[in-house]
């Protein structure tokens, strides 16, 4: 049994013709259809004009249970949000306040905020209360169009806690409606009790956290903050090396605050993405295009903490591969509609539509090693996509800060 879409005003298909990602003005090649169609069962089974899917239904005997005519509306694939915090506990709105008054978010994290009041909270919160929480962000970002979104650990910041923290992860992949990545991020700051002795904290992930995280499967990928006032180069390439020795895939927090070659660093490593890059050096850019690192760019936290965007059209430019993501999280960045990523990135960081677009679908699903099975609308692909009640994606843009999101099918289940 098959869904047919039909008489879609622009169909969005960022068809790649099977290759995992885009780079350069490839970007711009969106591979929109007008009056187009799209037949789907989990997978995706015809993309085209509506006058040959009749004619596709016909000759291979297709039954369809359901018909939608998708007139007047923009059809597009489900977001992949590559890079987010969704579980976690407490709340830093009184942090945000004095950041608004001028308070730097490094300055509150110097006396003892920041990350740290996030994981004050998260070590007392139950099992259950993550996942609540994580759920409710999950279900949020749904609503918007997000149909494949990574989560990251990252507040527990010792062992139990971190291991909690990717329980939940573990438990949202059986129950969100998306498709759940999950990434341990134990390297995101330093814990207090380990204040004075850093290195010693890096052993402790290195020698008790990632064997444990590895031994139960409970991540896909490893993390780690490599920035000034985080975790050196030095520190950062122990901790990815361990991972990699123990079947983990590999993420970077990079160049955030500061050049400290952290995107050099990702390159090096082999790392599937470096994130944030909002000082990324050009010997950075070109490791990150060389190395085939994906560079994910996070235009909402530039915004949040008042920083300077990440270079896009330098990286575009170079011929890096680029992707977007929300970097949902309760301190530099508490959105999680990718919806608002596109604006920011069209607007500040002067990227075109079209890239915005491939950036937040097939590129974001390279980041996550997914491209292969979602991020783009082509035959054989899992069939997550979005209805917008848009005639055109440009309206996506155009009439910004509201939700446009219609239907959302995530393997070919109608889920909003």
């Amino acid at each position: 049994m098959a869904t047919l879409i039909k008489n879609i005003s622009s169909l969005v298909t960022i068809n790649a013709d099977g290759k995992p990602y885009k780079r350069g003005e490839e970007m711009n090649n969106i591979g929109e259809i007008q009056s187009g169609a799209i037949i789907f069962d989990e997978k995706i089974l015809f993309v085209g004009k509506t006058d040959d899917a009749l004619r596709f239904i016909y000759n291979n005997h297709i039954q369809i249970n359901e018909t939608i005519d998708a007139l007047g509306k923009t059809v597009l694939p489900g977001f992949v949000d590559s890079h987010t915090h969704f579980v976690f506990a407490g709340n830093r709105s009184f942090e945000f306040a004095r950041r608004l008054r001028g308070v730097t978010y490094q300055q509150i994290a110097q006396e003892g905020g920041g990350i740290l009041t996030t994981m004050k909270a998260t070590r007392e919160a139950s099992l259950n209360e993550l996942i609540e929480n994580g759920l409710n962000l999950a279900n949020s970002a749904l609503r918007y169009g997000t149909t494949t979104v990574e989560i990251k650990s990252g507040y527990g910041l010792s062992l139990d806690p971190e291991i909690r923290q990717l329980e939940a992860i573990a438990v949202l992949k059986k129950i969100a409606h998306q498709n759940v990545v999950s990434t341990f991020l134990g390297a995101h700051d330093f814990p207090p009790e380990y204040a004075n002795n850093r290195d010693a904290y890096v052993d402790l992930i290195c020698n008790e956290m990632l064997p444990i995280v590895a031994e139960k499967q409970l991540a896909s990928f490893c993390d780690a903050f490599v920035d000034e006032g985080y975790y050196t180069i030095e520190q950062g390439r122990k901790i990815f090396k361990r991972a990699k020795e123990l079947g983990l895939k590999i993420k970077a927090h990079a160049d955030e605050l500061a050049n400290v070659a952290a995107a050099e660093l990702a390159a090096e490593v082999g790392a599937i993405s470096a994130d944030h890059l909002l000082f990324v050096s050009d010997s950075g850019i070109s490791a990150l295009k060389n190395a085939g690192t994906v560079a994910t760019l996070l235009p909402g936290t530039a915004y949040f903490t008042r920083l300077p965007y990440a270079p896009a059209r330098k990286l575009i430019e170079s011929g890096a591969i680029v992707a977007l993501a929300t970097d949902c999280n309760p301190g530099s960045c508490f959105t999680e509609n990718m919806q608002m990523i596109l604006s920011l990135a069209v607007i500040n960081m002067k990227m075109t539509a079209e890239e915005a677009l491939t950036a937040a679908t097939l590129n974001a699903a390279a980041a996550l090693c997914l491209s292969l099975q979602v991020g783009s609308l082509e035959i054989g692909k899992q069939a997550d996509l979005l209805i917008a009640d848009v005639s055109s994606y440009t309206d996506l843009f155009y009439h910004f800060g509201i939700n446009h999101i219609q239907n959302v099918f995530v393997k070919g289940k109608k889920v909003v």
